[in-house]
């Protein structure tokens, strides 16, 4: 058996903002188009944080540091690829107006988290919050759920 795949998502935030983009479109990628938090694959190489902030580099284009992770979260598994385990960190910003698209992101947009409105998906009726069309649901709404039930 091998080893499990990782990979990282920031909660990269500033005050009650947070960062959100969306994926572009390419094939054979399951979570195309979807809404999710900026973080990818983490490589063999690297330590969990690394890797996320390299991938939130290459994805919004931000230069982090590691002390600008405050908080981690619970690894969880996506329903679509159990041998993938997901670290999501809660990391402090100082200005996500600095945020631009990388080539893996169609669009980015700034949210107060608490703001979602909880409604099904109305592609697959799945539990999912909507922020004016920016509809999460799966790994994304587990997380901010998560996020919401221990950060106050």
């Amino acid at each position: 058996m091998g080893r499990e795949k990782r990979a990282a998502v920031g909660i990269i935030r500033h005050g009650e903002e947070t960062l959100l983009i969306r994926r572009k479109f390419f094939p054979g990628d399951p979570w195309a188009g979807h809404i999710a938090f900026p973080g990818g694959h983490v490589h063999a190489n690297e330590t969990v944080e690394q890797g996320l902030l390299r991938e939130i580099r290459e994805e919004v284009e931000l230069e982090l540091a590691e002390f600008q992770i405050i908080g981690k979260m619970e690894p969880l598994h996506p329903f679509r690829a159990p041998d993938l385990l997901v670290y999501p960190m809660i990391i402090d910003a100082d200005d996500l107006g600095k945020a631009r698209s990388g080539p893996e992101v169609d669009d980015i947009k700034v949210v107060n988290i608490r703001d979602f409105v909880e409604k099904p998906n109305p592609e697959n009726g799945f539990p999912s919050l909507d922020y004016g069309g920016w509809v999460v649901w799966g790994l994304t709404y587990r997380i901010i759920k998560n996020y919401l039930n221990g950060v106050k």
